[in-house]
């Protein structure tokens, strides 16, 4: 698939969720003809659908692509029902996220039996990486040229989530996040919510990260402890699942 094409893809948000090819025309700069010879493309192979007199809205093929990763993504199919266990013991929401480019991507929210608040975070939700326990914790160890990257291109931004205002203090912050993979949070996403996230790697790459999300009135002193150790245990067996399919996958060749 050409650049171009993504690019039209990527356009498309729930601010925008119908697009008129003269819109995508000045947006690309490039014109009538190509814009649709693209939108066809994409429209036979079923990323796009024609919506009556209103231009162009994500196709069907996306939704069937979004069963098969429910059903087939490796990271979920090592969850298994550990996940649904968490929530259960924790009475927290459980969010399962994984990095996508320069952002974190919810693909799984837990929610426990009894949920008092509505989480931000929601399977399918690109979040920001400056904010939250989810979110920094995968921020944290992302390679030190990665986060250099980040800091030239997003430094205001960087600096309003309350990071310290210069290079060396950014990763100066994030330090103990790595060491510790874990980061516990008050109300940097949700007002009244707590996070406590660990980091789930792959050696030392980092996938994702698995979190809960409770209300603070639900985490008196010394449970954020226990709550966490549990996130630990899971995020440890997620791991050894994944490891040990990476093994059996090469014993296969």
């Amino acid at each position: 698939m050409s650049d171009r094409l993504l690019r039209i893809l990527q356009s498309f948000d729930l601010s925008r969720p119908v697009r008129k090819p003269a819109q995508l025309m000045d947006e690309l700069g490039v014109s009538r003809a190509s814009i649709y010879r693209d939108l066809k493309s994409l429209e036979e192979a079923g990323l796009l659908e024609r919506v009556a007199d209103r231009g162009y809205a994500l196709g069907p093929l996306i939704v069937e692509l979004d069963r098969q990763i429910r059903l087939a993504d490796p990271l979920l199919q090592a969850s298994g029902t550990l996940l649904r266990k968490l929530a259960a013991e924790t009475g927290g929401t459980v969010l399962l996220c994984r990095v996508h480019g320069d952002k974190v991507l919810c693909i799984h929210q837990e929610m426990p039996s009894d949920p008092v608040t509505p989480v931000s975070y929601e399977r399918g939700r690109a979040m920001p990486l400056y904010r939250g326990a989810t979110s920094k914790v995968i921020l944290a160890h992302l390679p030190r040229a990665e986060l250099e990257r980040l800091w030239h291109r997003d430094r205001a931004t960087i600096v309003a989530a309350g990071f310290p205002a210069g290079l060396q203090g950014f990763l100066a912050d994030l330090e103990p996040l790595r060491e510790a993979k874990a980061c516990v949070t008050h109300s940097e996403v949700d007002a009244g919510m707590a996070g406590l996230a660990v980091a789930l790697l792959d050696g030392q790459r980092v996938l994702g990260s698995l979190s809960v999300v409770v209300p603070l009135v639900r985490l008196p002193a010394g449970r954020g402890k226990a709550v966490l150790s549990k996130v630990f245990s899971v995020a440890s067996s997620i791991e050894s699942t994944l490891e040990n399919e990476r093994l059996r996958a090469r014993s296969k060749r």
